[in-house]
């Protein structure tokens, strides 16, 4: 599906408007198993089609996902969960997010993918820079991105303040073993052309320092309007709603 038809679901395996309370142990017993890791916590069953009529009235539609076409999906840790409205991933088909999270989670997907990309491409020191937005105060951690930061061959050191607007959040030494290369699975490379310019001069020209800039300048749509719709039509939004915050996130350093 095109992704303004598919942007907005919820998983529920009540296709009709349903009365109140849970399904029958019947239909439990028999979904549950397709549903695998996640549960039967998204079998909670809710007028569909009421939360439908509203979302269409605000203009926007939502699309009924079951529990086990959801198992195709992927989701953060603990979801999908039952009444909970989720984003599709712009760029990242399979992906979907809970309204609440969606600027954060993406963001952090962001930075971690041009991490991901300078590692892979040989860099030896990297120093990431808040120039202008978000900073971890509001749940941004570089710690996701860098799984191997306890790796002897890693140090980092976050919070080195620069200035009032301009914030080191960390800096790193790293050790390549591997040839340099353009990782496989990218999602942000392909709709970022300085990223590929760094890629493409580092594995043909021999690059030896680079500059990466992170930007977030796009709501997508997912606002303070559309929280109090998903919450008119009676859905979750999936905790505390972070708003969009146009930022910028600076990597820079040198390769081996």
């Amino acid at each position: 599906m095109p992704y303004n038809r598919r942007r907005i679901i919820v998983v529920s395996d009540t296709p009709h408007a349903a009365t109140s309370g849970r399904m029958s142990s019947r239909v439990i017993r028999a979904v549950a198993p397709a549903a695998g890791i996640y549960g039967v916590a998204a079998l909670v069953a809710f007028d569909l089609v009421k939360a439908r009529k509203a979302m269409r009235q605000g203009g926007q539609d939502l699309v009924r996902v079951s529990s086990a076409d959801a198992t195709q999906l992927r989701f953060p840790v603990g979801h999908p969960r039952g009444k909970v409205a989720y984003i599709g991933h712009p760029v990242d088909p399979p992906v979907y997010i809970p309204v609440a999270d969606f600027h954060r989670f993406l963001f952090e997907h962001k930075v971690a993918e041009a991490l991901r990309l300078i590692r892979s491409l040989g860099a030896v020191t990297v120093a990431v820079e808040r120039l202008e937005g978000w900073d971890q105060s509001i749940g941004v951690k570089l710690g996701v991105a860098l799984p191997d930061v306890s790796q002897p061959d890693v140090s980092a050191s976050a919070g080195q303040e620069r200035s009032s607007t301009h914030a080191v959040l960390s800096t790193m030494r790293l050790k390549p073993i591997m040839t340099p290369s353009i990782p496989s699975g990218c999602v942000w490379l392909p709709h970022e052309p300085l990223w590929q310019e760094v890629a493409e001069a580092r594995m043909e020209s021999g690059l030896d320092s680079f500059v990466l800039d992170v930007r977030s300048t796009d709501d997508y749509g997912v606002n303070a309007s559309l929280k109090a719709l998903v919450l008119k039509a009676g859905l979750d939004a999936g905790g505390a709603f972070v708003e969009h915050r146009s930022t910028l996130w600076r990597l820079q350093g040198t390769f081996s």
